[in-house]
């Protein structure tokens, strides 16, 4: 459901995550910047595939905990590409924008992340109550 505040963090993620693969240089060095969509093809589809999981987290509304572990997948998708660009195209270029622009992603998940616990105690309550 979109009305919920989970979903809408889930849509930013998958936003922020496609606007970084095609309009932010993740390296750069003194002569040129390196996109995301014409250059390091593993690290495109992790963050393609975290920006999928998002999206597809959105729509298991009625279940929070598979909501929880897509979301989970989707940080570990981010974390591993991060990783792939630093360790394998750190040593000949500078970090770009777009690699602390991944920040934001993983953060949105972390917050959504928490909102689906506090979605899960109050129906917990509410089931007390009854």
């Amino acid at each position: 459901m979109i009305q919920r505040v989970q979903s809408l963090f889930f849509i930013f993620s998958c936003i922020c995550s496609i606007a970084i693969i095609y309009n932010f240089p993740v390296l750069q060095n003194e002569t040129s910047s390196f996109l995301l969509k014409d250059h390091f093809s593993y690290s495109r589809l992790c963050i393609f595939l975290s920006a999928l999981l998002s999206l597809f987290a959105v729509f298991q509304f009625r279940n929070r905990k598979r909501q929880q572990l897509i979301a989970s997948f989707a940080r570990l998708m981010i974390t591993i590409s991060f990783f792939i660009l630093i360790f394998f195209h750190k040593a000949e270029n500078h970090i770009g924008i777009g690699m602390i622009l991944l920040i934001i992603p993983f953060i949105t998940l972390i917050v959504a992340n928490f909102f689906i616990k506090k979605d899960e105690e109050l129906v917990k309550s509410a089931d007390r109550i009854r």
